[in-house]
């Protein structure tokens, strides 16, 4: 006789409903993740607000209505926010006594592996290039635009390497501490599965904009699954880097010459989708990237109880108004 393995629900009581305790337990967890992004939130917006008004009195618009960069705005908007995202998981770890060394372990981490998931990584960044144009081609459709990306770099060398270190060193670190680091890291404590799509999902709307939140989500699943996979941050902070590296070439060939970084925009579209198509297909076709069990159990224990979590609903609140609002008619460019 051929015995097989009874499904996950069967080894649970056949109440799948968590007590009052448990609820308890469960919605303190998804507090903390709340209270950290909330934490996150708050100082970004103070700190960078005032030292925008402190640093950068003046806004520059050029003839095209571009709001143009300078080296303070780059540093201020770019590096402060990462640094105050390492600063809001170290006061998690203080307060948790968490150790942060247990996201840094190297036992699980393959070179192969993180290689072709980095290739994934970027052949989702050339798919969300197609959901962007589109969204962005519906917006205008109706007059609508998201005046926060009109925005041009004031060219010099020291603003492109602020952006360069911010967005390929810093973000990656800062973003991957909390993103993966604590809200995916506590969710996958109910669910592995919910906290993929949940932390990818917080990953893409805390960019503020319909574009990025495209590509946040579509990145922040691989990214959670190469975490959940290795027990740690390294894979998907290399990957995190490669993307931004990747995406940054083109701003930094046309500092140098405006035609070569548009042929470069060109060639990086099939280029990607085919060498990532490579590593996809691989990976799910052997299983590696299945998704982890999703039972009766779980759905009891994640979204009914999160929906419940004060910080997780101010939060939600907070980034989905910010995602609307970024949305306003299209500005007429000054004559």
């Amino acid at each position: 006789m051929n015995y097989t393995t009874p499904p996950p629900q069967m080894y649970y009581p056949q109440d799948f409903t968590p007590d009052k305790e448990e609820k308890k337990k469960i919605r303190r967890n998804f507090n903390t993740i709340g209270i950290v992004l909330l934490a996150a939130y708050i100082l970004t917006v103070v700190i960078c607000n005032v030292c925008y008004r402190i640093f950068c009195s003046d806004i520059i618009v050029d003839d095209d209505g571009m709001t143009v960069i300078g080296l303070k705005e780059a540093i201020i908007g770019g590096c402060f926010p990462a640094l105050v995202s390492m600063l809001t998981f170290g006061g998690y770890c203080l307060f948790t006594r968490y150790r942060p060394s247990e996201l840094f372990r190297t036992e699980k981490v393959k070179g192969g592996e993180v290689f072709r998931y980095a290739l994934i990584i970027l052949m989702l960044q050339q798919v969300s290039f197609f959901c962007t144009l589109t969204i962005s081609n519906g917006l205008y459709a109706i007059g609508l635009e998201v005046p926060a990306m009109n925005m041009v770099y004031e060219h010099t060398p020291a603003v492109y390497a602020a952006d360069v270190i911010a967005s390929v060193i810093l973000a990656p670190i800062g973003e991957e501490l909390i993103y993966r680091g604590v809200v995916l890291r506590c969710s996958a404590k109910v669910s592995q599965r919910f906290a993929i799509f949940f932390s990818a999902f917080i990953f893409g709307i805390m960019h503020g904009n319909p574009y990025q939140f495209v590509l946040g989500f579509l990145l922040g699943i691989p990214l959670a699954i190469i975490t959940i996979r290795t027990g740690s941050l390294i894979p998907a902070i290399i990957c995190h880097m490669a993307n931004n590296a990747v995406a940054s070439i083109p701003s930094i060939v046309g500092y140098f010459n405006e035609n070569a970084s548009y042929a470069i925009n060109v060639i990086y579209i099939p280029l990607f989708l085919i060498i990532g198509m490579f590593a996809f297909i691989p990976e799910v076709v052997s299983g590696r990237m299945k998704l982890p069990e999703y039972t009766v159990y779980h759905r009891k224990r994640t979204f009914p109880v999160a929906v419940t979590s004060w910080s997780i609903i101010v939060m939600m609140v907070l980034y989905i108004l910010e995602l609307i609002t970024s949305i306003q008619p299209i500005a007429v460019p000054p004559a």
